[in-house]
């Protein structure tokens, strides 16, 4: 019976001891896979490195280096200086501290490129695809898409000046313009911006009109700004920014230019303030009026129209609507019927150009020997705008000197860093230099086109004019005999 009772003891000590040694196989079965799969996540890490870094080289590689004035144009910013102001990006006197703010994580990101390629291409590419200057976009393309453009003169054909017309369209006395300068001027037509395209239709109408009446020129909604804040000071600004005078071109040129379209509509307004200042005038008076939209300042132009005229029927409020809707020209026809006036609409430039000039100068203006002076050879506005071309040019080579001063601090510190040695540092300024000087020619070779670009307009100009002056002294000899 003992016998038996230890064996059973024996058999049942096998029994767990076997047991005991598959739990500690099965518990260490995991740790053994555990241990396999921390090579398996190590590896996923490194692939995904190399994939950023292949990936990092990619975008680098593909950095477009300008050989065109286009390509310079279209310039991508560097990425670490994407949020750099135009100002310190086309600074004339740059800071002499040229990697400010940026040093530190631009060192981080070199020190990946150089790691991975020391072909100095690759590294002159990776400084245009992170410290590449931000501004070139806006400065080449300003230069790069500017137009030479001159108030034409009105150039009529025999049978559009007859004399009946001459004796019933004199000029008045004195020429009120009134340009709208609300934000809706901003817009574009026909490519362009109407504020742009009005300005040059205004400085014709007043060198024509000028020649036989005082003008001035006031403007209104160029306070402010659209936005409900402004518009008590916008509804509130009409100014004279060319006083009643004789015609002076410089001078109205200058008061033009600076106009900029920015706030609401105050038409009531400016038909109040023009009748104010109409009180102490004597002889024929006329507004001329430029509008792109109706009243927006809660006034009532229709009724400021009736007072300016009241009692005097030697006044008149003109209208031109520039590409307004059929509720805005509706209350612009009610107002210039109300100020015993003409409305006249314009849906694009060349009819807003027609129309101030064959609507609203008098036929009897019309002269030969007028239109000969009126060539812009040899006056100030070729001279303004071949000076404004040299300003243009100036900015971009601002821009590139602002650029290259940023490359070549980069490449002082990766030699600094070790990450390159002294020849490839050699090697890589010779890059920043041969870039620079092909970007300057760039900019060379853009500014002389476009001034002779407009050289080439002021001859077209010129030669349509004495073209028209011929003929016209032709049909005159002709019509003496």
């Amino acid at each position: 019976m003992f016998k038996r009772t230890i064996s059973m003891i024996a058999i049942l000590m096998l029994i767990l001891s076997g047991c005991s040694e598959k739990n500690e196989v099965s518990k260490e079965k995991p740790e053994v896979e555990a241990e396999k799969a921390v090579p398996e996540e190590t590896g996923n890490v490194q692939k995904k490195d190399e994939v950023k870094k292949d990936s990092m080289l990619t975008e680098i590689e593909s950095v477009k280096i300008p050989v065109t004035i286009e390509d310079f144009a279209n310039s991508q910013p560097g990425k670490l200086t994407a949020a750099f102001s135009y100002e310190k990006e086309t600074a004339s006197w740059p800071s002499l501290h040229t990697l400010e703010g940026i040093e530190s994580e631009l060192t981080e990101h070199l020190r990946s490129v150089a790691g991975e390629t020391d072909d100095v291409d690759q590294l002159f590419q990776s400084l245009i695809y992170y410290i590449g200057n931000s501004a070139y976009p806006q400065v080449v393309k300003e230069l790069l898409e500017f137009k030479p453009e001159f108030d034409e003169p009105y150039l009529p054909e025999p049978e559009q000046v007859s004399e009946e017309t001459v004796q019933d369209n004199a000029a008045p006395s004195k020429a009120i313009i009134m340009l709208d300068a609300s934000s809706s001027m901003l817009l574009n037509v026909d490519g362009e911006q109407k504020m742009k395209i009005a300005k040059s239709a205004v400085r014709s109408f007043a060198k024509t009109i000028g020649s036989a009446s005082e003008v001035s020129l006031y403007i209104y909604g160029h306070a402010g700004s659209q936005e409900n804040k402004d518009k008590q000071l916008s509804c509130s600004t009409i100014d004279e920014v060319y006083p009643l005078q004789k015609y002076e071109e410089e001078g109205f040129y200058q008061a033009v230019d600076g106009v900029e379209a920015k706030g609401w509509t105050p038409l009531a307004g400016a038909i109040k303030k023009a009748y104010e200042v109409s009180q102490s005038l004597d002889g024929e008076i006329t507004l001329y009026i430029v509008s792109d939209g109706a009243e927006t300042c809660d006034g009532d132009p229709i009724a400021e129209a009736k007072q300016f005229v009241q009692g005097q029927e030697n006044r008149k409020v003109n209208i031109i609507g520039f590409d307004v809707d059929e509720k805005q020209e509706n209350q612009l026809k009610a107002v210039a019927e109300a100020g015993q006036g003409a409305y006249f609409s314009a849906k694009n430039t060349e009819e807003l150009k027609r129309t101030v000039i064959q609507k609203w100068v008098p036929p009897g203006l019309i002269d030969i020997i007028g239109k000969q002076w009126s060539t812009p050879k040899g006056t100030f506005t070729v001279a303004w705008m071949n000076m404004d071309i040299h300003k243009m040019a100036l900015k971009v080579s601002d821009a590139i000197n602002v650029e290259q001063g940023r490359f070549m601090g980069a490449a002082n510190v990766m030699f600094a860093e070790g990450l390159i040695t002294e020849e490839q540092k050699e090697n890589l300024i010779g890059k920043i230099e041969e870039h620079g000087e092909r970007l300057k020619q760039l900019t060379d070779q853009l500014k002389e086109q476009k001034l002779k670009e407009i050289d080439d307009e002021v001859n077209r100009i010129d030669k349509k004019i004495n073209d028209w002056a011929e003929r016209m002294e032709k049909i005159r000899a002709e019509n003496d005999q």
